[in-house]
């Protein structure tokens, strides 16, 4: 499957067994010919702001505790962000160890570990790069505020 265009640049969506293994930013998609039908549709939904939540089979691989940081991740509603430390308290670890966990999600923006921010306020690390997570963060705080104010996308 080629890259999927996004407004973040191409994104590669590698699939086993019909189950989501990774999301890269990256135009190297030469592992993704078994990708669900519907994972291109709904990534393309999110950036179309018609999507708030993900329904993909996902296999991400990694240990138990970044399996639980990750499972966190994705507990924290759309537009919305939650801080290390939040994670740290679900996964049962430290704020350090939950970065680093984040740092390794093989499946960002379907897990939005992009909605993680440091306590201070600031948005932290990313494994795509800051400007991602800025783009990530906006556009959902964006999509949300429309919603709620009933402005049309």
């Amino acid at each position: 499957m080629p890259p999927l265009e996004t407004p973040l640049g191409p994104l590669c969506i590698i699939a086993k067994a019909q189950r989501i293994t990774a999301v890269r930013f990256s135009e190297d998609c030469t592992e993704s010919a078994d990708v669900p039908e519907d994972a291109v549709s709904q990534i393309k939904e999110y950036f179309a702001g018609e999507r708030t939540h993900f329904e993909i089979p996902l296999d991400p691989k990694g240990t138990e505790y970044q399996r639980r940081v990750w499972k966190a991740a994705e507990e924290i509603p759309y537009g919305e962000t939650r801080t290390y430390e939040w994670i740290a308290d679900k996964a049962g670890g430290s704020p350090r160890s939950a970065g680093n966990a984040l740092h390794r999600n093989p499946i960002p923006i379907i897990i939005p570990c992009h909605r993680v921010i440091r306590k201070d306020g600031s948005i932290g690390g990313y494994s795509g790069g800051a400007e991602i997570k800025r783009f990530l963060l906006e556009h959902e705080r964006r999509v949300s505020a429309e919603r709620t104010h009933g402005t049309p996308l």
